[in-house]
């Protein structure tokens, strides 16, 4: 009697996810098709332009401060270099 109860509690536990076990679609749903972008007025282009051309000018003048700023340092680099062979000698 054991084992009958034992072998039916087994067939019910191993059926029981099989019955709840539901396959998928085969055709997945079509995804909604992208917005197209919205047009950009040429008031707005002619803006964002002149600002690009005002950050590609700032961006020109960093650069030759930085520039700048390191030929000095270049400079102060060599001249470091003179002191200490010369404090060697010394």
């Amino acid at each position: 009697m054991k084992r009958a109860s034992f072998f039916l509690a087994l067939a019910l536990l191993l059926g029981v996810p099989a019955t709840t076990l539901q396959s998928q679609d085969a055709e997945p749903a079509p995804a909604p098709a992208p917005a197209p972008p919205a047009p950009i007025a040429p008031v707005q282009r002619a803006a964002t332009l002149e600002m690009l051309k005002a950050m590609r000018d700032a961006n020109a003048k960093l650069l030759e401060q930085q520039a700048a700023t390191l030929l000095k340092l270049e400079e102060m680099e060599k001249a470091a270099y003179i002191i200490k062979i010369l404090g060697k000698r010394s």
